[in-house]
């Protein structure tokens, strides 16, 4: 039986590995059979390249008429100078030297939702949770385990190998898969290939790793960024005098990017966090930053849609209107935006939720939590969960959390954040970790005021315009268990839309 704080995860989140790194909520499912994953909420937009040598600058063009891309990924294994781009009907284009045939894509490859390229192959996600792998086999990168199961997030990673003098490198690659409970599967030579041996135990997820929601392979390190925002860091790549436990100082974190001797956070606050090359410290003078990808030079976006890059600026193109970067190991990528225009503008107010005060007082004994569903109006990634809390409110903390909808019902969790500064009469915003949202899709936002914390009030419109309110059926749920994973519904409620929404 399941202590009241015990969970299994069934959140989910897509991490495109070293080269570019967006964190992505996935879609609803909670039986491995039946996972269902989508697109990056990315306006498919024109790609741009940038450095790399004189000699290669040609073969890093993107091809012509690539003006649909979703996401991006640079190779950042030396020497390699291979591209990928996911389009916005799920197909995959690859370009650049391909040296060891990883942009060279299969022909069925189809219904993509996420991509990666690591040394010397790379790899796909598909809607239904598989995945494909293509390239060289130098350290059995391409060997996906055949009990895998579907999975909800990639991530490609290695180094090249020295085999002796005056033979060529090994690709000596490794692949990551996230589990649907969130657990990290690692494949890729366990040691005993000629030039790969630091693919050894090292590489493997430390022992009773969980609750995972995004994943990151670099040079010789791998990442997992956890539900509670903290980061696990393990591998060979790990600088000895300086393991995992320096990671611990690592806390608020909605996404990560491991590179080559360098790995980055991203904290809910626009700033970043780094390991390795850089130091602790990190990259200096880099803040409001919403997207980063590690490298040899790292890549920041920044809330203003423009790129930065340290410590070099690697022809880093100026301006604004970007957003997605992936670094190479002495390039770039990113993806233009695109404007919206025409007749069709952008929608007004949030993309999940409401932001009206609404009239009526609701309020939950402590430790009760309600979810209301909601449509979401337009694609987005939400990071911010906002709730106003009446004059009434007793509750000293809130947790708040995004839910799929599962036939009409609470389904995965997929975000959660908590407040311990809460103010009543006011809009309180929440920083929690990334979440797409789907355009027409519908979701759940939940509100819990924990057990010993006083009872929690806020503003809802009973016999409203909005979608169905169910109270959950458990009492006694603290600050610390947070929201149930797995809904149990109580009392049921029609169209009473609640002052909360994410963005």
């Amino acid at each position: 039986m399941l202590s009241a704080c015990s969970r299994s995860s069934l959140r989910r989140a897509v991490a495109l590995g070293a080269t570019c790194l967006l964190v992505f909520a996935l879609a609803p499912s909670v039986a491995q059979a039946d996972v269902e994953l989508h697109l990056p909420a990315v306006d498919p937009g024109q790609v741009t390249a940038w450095g790399g040598a004189a000699n290669v600058q040609e073969a890093l063009t993107p091809p012509a008429g690539l003006d649909d891309a979703v996401a991006v990924a640079a190779s950042d294994t030396p020497g390699s100078y291979s591209n990928l781009a996911l389009r916005s009907d799920g197909t995959v284009v690859g370009w650049g030297l391909n040296k060891y045939g990883e942009a060279s894509v299969p022909d069925d490859l189809s219904k993509v939702v996420a991509i990666d390229t690591g040394a010397g192959f790379s790899m796909a996600l598909g809607a239904d949770g598989s995945v494909r792998t293509w390239g060289v086999n130098d350290a059995g990168q391409l060997d996906v385990p055949s009990d895998l199961g579907p999975v909800t997030a990639i991530a490609a990673g290695g180094y090249l190998g020295y085999r002796g003098y005056g033979v060529p490198y090994a690709a000596c690659g490794f692949a990551l898969a996230l589990r649907p409970d969130g657990t990290v599967v690692r494949w890729g030579q366990d040691g005993d290939g000629v030039g790969c041996d630091q693919l050894d135990a090292r590489m493997n997820p430390p022992a009773g790793l969980s609750d995972v929601i995004a994943i990151s392979a670099g040079d010789r390190v791998a990442l997992a960024l956890k539900s509670d925002h903290t980061v696990v860091a393990w591998g060979p790549g790990v600088f000895p005098g300086l393991d995992g436990t320096w990671f611990d100082n690592w806390s608020d974190v909605t996404a990560i990017s491991a590179g080559t001797g360098n790995s980055l956070g991203l904290r809910s606050d626009g700033t970043v966090l780094a390991y390795g090359i850089w130091g602790e410290a990190g990259p200096p003078h880099v803040s409001d930053v919403t997207a980063l990808s590690a490298s040899h030079n790292d890549l920041f976006l920044h809330t203003d849609t423009t790129i930065s890059a340290y410590p070099g600026t690697l022809g880093l193109p100026t301006g604004a209107g970007y957003q997605a970067v992936s670094a190479g190991n002495d390039y770039g990528l990113a993806i233009e935006a695109a404007p919206h225009g025409g007749e069709t503008p952008p929608p007004s107010g949030p993309p999940l939720g409401s932001a009206e005060v609404q009239p009526d007082v609701d309020t939950n004994p402590p430790g009760s939590v309600e979810a209301f569903q909601y449509t979401a109006s337009d694609d987005a990634v939400a990071s911010t969960f906002h709730v106003f809390l009446d004059n009434q409110n007793q509750a000293q903390s809130v947790v708040v959390g995004v839910y799929a909808d599962q036939a009409g019902e609470p389904g995965v969790l997929l975000s959660s954040g908590k407040s311990t500064a809460v103010v009543a009469g006011e809009w309180n915003s929440i920083p929690i970790p990334q979440v797409v949202v789907k355009d027409g899709a519908r979701y759940w936002l939940a509100l819990l005021g924990p057990r010993a914390t006083g009872a929690i009030s806020f503003r809802d419109l009973p016999n409203g315009s909005g979608g169905p309110t169910r109270l959950g059926r458990q009492t006694d749920l603290s600050a610390t268990c947070g929201l149930p994973v797995l809904w149990r519904s109580g009392i049921n409620f029609a169209n009473s839309p609640a002052s909360a929404y994410v963005d």
